[in-house]
């Protein structure tokens, strides 16, 4: 993988964290095809109907033939899903369960069925040479994940998100949070798959309600769009309803990260995405070979490295149905004085919930008195990663990993089960 520029990782890395600063609510994640296809070997949908196409012995023309026909590739879908159809119902029968038979479901199931066990079979464990970006990409904990993508990579690299299906977004009744929108459906229920032209047509009818319901994420989070083309129509139709609802005229949406790999000599810092002929959003591009520095700035120093999203979930439902449905219906006494003497701080609060702000041992923060951040300001740099850079360079040249361990240089101290702060020594620094 070839090396990025060191003076535009710098620049980026400090406009990410700026957002971080200015946004401070965790990052939205829209994650599309091309992270599949980079970590996991996932197809494009071309080579999805093209294998579906091969797959079926009673189909005797190539994609080609159905491109030259149609208008897109969900129009391609729809004609495959027909020759599914006859062959299932004939020399195909055995390879689909006697359930998809009944009278009541639908006929592009059986495509729909067999491109799932296809996805399937690409598994979801990260190839070798991205293990990093997958850590680092974990390490951000975004609030939530919106994905065009079938497979279940994102739910083994977020491991205690919920997958939510289709249009799950728009009824969900409290402040989500460590959820995965699929809203083009998920292998592990074929027939969600949003594949034909009938099903784009009853998605684009629910588009409007999907975009009111991101319209707070938009407002108060960083939203990165990665593994999707410029071009894409999803992202498109989703940032031309924003544009009609709020009128994104003119300024840099700062908090709008778009990242793609490098498409010229120079990286681009900003780019405009034409949502419609007349109207484009102009947001921040972050052309990169490896993710990994870009997933590490927007991870920098996540308040939820440290939480389970399914103790937060169970937390916001639960509060959210008292204050809005229990105690004004009167279903249980209330004793407002106590409430309101416990609640009157966010330290008192917390303490409600049984939780308490972690102070590390006075001895230990004497001997290990830096963060990363810290270290690399003292050293001259402007964000933490010129100092994460020169612990990488000890490693690749000594073979010794500073943060693996503790050491004079170098202590951890434990957050939770899981989860350590890394903290380094003035001997670390000198």
């Amino acid at each position: 993988m070839s090396e990025d520029n060191l003076e535009y990782v710098a620049k980026q890395t400090k406009r990410i964290i700026d957002a971080r600063d200015e946004f401070p609510l965790q990052p939205i994640v829209f994650a599309g095809s091309g992270l599949s296809r980079r970590w996991i070997g996932a197809p494009t949908w071309f080579e999805l109907l093209d294998w579906a196409i091969k797959n079926c012995p009673e189909i005797k023309q190539p994609i080609q033939f159905y491109v030259q026909q149609e208008t897109d590739l969900p129009a391609v879908a729809k004609r495959v899903a027909a020759e599914y159809q006859s062959w299932a119902w004939g020399a195909g029968k055995d390879q689909f369960p006697s359930i998809l038979f009944e009278s009541n479901v639908p006929q592009e199931i059986y495509l729909k069925y067999t491109l799932a066990k296809y996805i399937k079979s690409f598994g979801t464990d990260v190839a070798k040479n991205y293990l990093g970006e997958g850590e680092a990409f974990s390490a951000i904990r975004p609030h939530a994940v919106i994905t065009t993508n079938y497979d279940s990579l994102l739910e083994h690299i977020l491991p205690g998100y919920q997958p939510i299906l289709g249009t799950g977004l728009i009824s969900a009744p409290f402040a989500n949070i460590g959820e995965i929108y699929k809203i083009h459906g998920t292998v592990e229920k074929a027939s969600s798959l949003v594949l034909t032209t009938e099903d784009y047509h009853e998605f684009a009818k629910k588009r409007k309600y999907l975009t009111a319901k991101l319209l707070t994420f938009f407002a108060e989070h960083p939203i990165v769009f990665l593994g999707y083309s410029v071009e894409d129509v999803n992202i498109r139709k989703i940032l031309e309803d924003l544009d009609e609802a709020v009128g994104i005229k003119g300024g840099l949406a700062k908090n709008i990260f778009f990242v793609t790999r490098p498409t010229e000599a120079e990286p681009a810092y900003e780019r405009v995405l034409q949502v419609s002929p007349k109207q484009g959003i102009r947001v921040n591009s972050i052309e990169a070979h490896s993710f990994e520095w870009v997933f590490k700035a927007f991870a920098h120093n996540a308040p939820l490295a440290n939480v389970n999203p399914q103790v937060l979930r169970s937390l916001l439902a639960r509060t959210f149905q008292l204050v809005r449905s229990d105690i004004p219906k009167q279903k249980m006494e209330v004793d407002f004085e106590l409430i309101a003497g416990k609640t009157g701080t966010k330290e008192k609060l917390a303490k409600v919930f049984g939780i308490g702000t972690l102070q590390p041992v006075t001895e230990f923060s004497a001997q290990y008195p830096y963060n990363l951040t810290s270290i690399a300001k003292a050293l001259g740099y402007t964000y933490w990663y010129g100092a994460q850079k020169l612990i990488d360079k000890i490693k690749n040249e000594t073979g010794v990993d500073l943060k693996s361990f503790d050491n004079l240089y170098h202590g951890t101290i434990k957050m939770s089960e899981k989860s350590i702060a890394h903290m380094y020594s003035e001997a670390a620094l000198e």
